[in-house]
């Protein structure tokens, strides 16, 4: 995530109050968010008791 400039707070942003949320594959969930001009997607799946988040990258074009 430091990598492209992605932080824990844009992360928990994205799955707090997303844009946009879709359904993905294996139980998951990708939450959407439109930061910096360009699109968060962080994909994660609902535990028992937490949230195991399994990727967060920018994109140029979101959900729209």
């Amino acid at each position: 995530m430091r990598l492209h400039g992605i932080t824990e707070d844009d992360v928990e942003s994205a799955m707090e109050k997303p844009a946009y949320l879709e359904p993905s594959i294996e139980g998951r969930s990708n939450a959407w968010l439109e930061i910096t001009g360009k699109f968060l997607r962080v994909t994660y799946k609902e535990e028992e008791n937490s949230f195991l988040v399994i990727s967060a990258v920018k994109k140029k074009k979101g959900w729209r």
